[in-house]
């Protein structure tokens, strides 16, 4: 049943102290978010605005603008910005407005771009976002360029971002701690990955018919993998599989490869991939995965991995956008066409395999009975993470306070 609200003050009740206290009790007695967080289409307008502009958010891909005057729309917590790669090559974002009356400034992605020019009238921005032009602006045949002093103030609206890799991620508030300290758990924990040795390769997406946050639980579950994953259950080591550990905002876990294959399925005779260079002995037989708070993952095995991005179209239907990454030749290299066509193949067999317990998670929050659920504490501490860093980040709590 959906809830009316007039204003975020009574939406925050839905996430309010004794929602907070509940998750933080011992896992045995902890209970998570209120259904109204999965099914409320006013809940999820609440983590737009809150979730997705308090802290460091995933934009785009950096190999997506390469080159000097490459611009890429790209859309975040509801946001429509613009990637920019200027002339120094360095990266700029802008939220994707002409600062005149309003317009959107960037239909498509562009290479090669100048400047960028607004449809309306025809004003001009360049690749750092100062005003270049404005046509006719005192009259007809009266250009302006950009030369006065009230023009110089005359910008297009810069968005704090950062990169790693090759991803570019930004912080829409502005207010968010430094992005080094946001992501010091994850850059600790990747530290002898030479991640920056893997390319993206192949792009695809996955639906979902449920919550974000439900997606992005299950993935980060490595509790149903015996019961809705039987051929990654035989790969991993039944020794060294756990629940997600937290460590800052995010959640980390890691299993080890226990057969022959690219580490979603037992292939000992299946075509082989390059590991990553440098990766240490004791890694070899390992993979780490992890979210990054809020909506990213990655899985990362020795010969490649995969970088996703969970995007909230309403509040119960998500799509995964996921990059497929490699490594040297095996990146495009016709003789690797096989393997990386089967890490494909095996990502999209196991996506089929979680849709539909997904959907069956959603469906359960409709049930008034539920009460944010039952915790194992080997298992589901991570989960329970993930629910309070919702719960800080719309109340301004902890390290999202402002």
């Amino acid at each position: 049943m959906q809830m009316e609200y007039r204003n975020d003050s009574e939406i925050l009740d839905v996430v309010g102290d004794d929602v907070l206290a509940c998750i933080n009790r011992d896992t045995v007695e902890a209970r998570g978010l209120p259904n109204q967080a999965f099914t409320d289409p006013q809940f999820l307008d609440l983590e737009r605005k809150y979730v997705f502009s308090r802290t460091w958010v995933f934009a785009g891909l950096l190999s997506d603008i390469p080159d000097t005057g490459d611009v890429k729309p790209v859309t975040v917590g509801g946001r429509e910005l613009i990637m920019v790669r200027s002339k120094d090559g360095a990266v700029n974002v802008f939220h994707n407005v002409c600062p005149h009356r309003g317009a959107q400034l960037v239909v498509q992605a562009s290479k090669g771009l100048h400047a960028m020019t607004c449809p309306y009238h025809a004003w001009s921005f360049d690749l750092s976002g100062s005003l270049r032009g404005r046509p006719h602006f005192d009259g007809p045949g009266k250009h302006d360029k950009a030369e006065s002093e009230a023009a110089k103030s005359v910008c297009l609206f810069g968005v704090r971002s950062a990169t790693w890799n090759d991803w570019v991620f930004v912080n829409l508030d502005g207010q968010a701690p430094a992005f080094e300290d946001y992501m010091e758990p994850i850059f600790a924990r990747f530290q002898s990955w030479n991640l920056h040795a893997f390319q993206v390769s192949h792009y695809q997406s996955f639906e979902f018919h449920c919550n974000w946050k439900l997606a992005i639980e299950n993935f980060c579950d490595n509790y149903h993998v015996f019961k809705v994953h039987p051929g990654l259950h035989d790969m991993q080591a039944a020794s060294d599989r756990f629940g997600m550990e937290p460590d800052g905002a995010h959640m980390f876990n890691w299993f080890t490869i226990d057969g022959e294959g690219r580490g979603l399925t037992v292939d000992p005779e299946g075509p082989v991939l390059p590991d990553v260079p440098g990766l240490p002995n004791e890694l070899k037989k390992n993979s780490p995965f992890c979210n990054i708070f809020p909506n990213v993952t990655m899985a990362v095995f020795p010969s490649n991995f995969q970088f996703f991005m969970f995007e909230p179209l309403s509040v119960d239907e998500t799509i995964m956008h996921v990059w497929f990454y490699f490594v040297g030749d095996a990146v495009q290299a016709e003789k690797h066409a096989e393997a990386r066509a089967k890490v494909v193949s095996e990502w999209s067999n196991l996506n089929s395999e979680d849709a539909g317990i997904c959907h069956r998670l959603q469906e359960g929050r409709s049930c008034d009975a539920y009460d944010g659920g039952r915790f194992s504490p080997y298992w589901d501490v991570g989960t329970l993470h993930f629910h309070k860093q919702i719960v800080e980040s719309i109340r301004g709590l902890g390290g999202y306070a402002r």
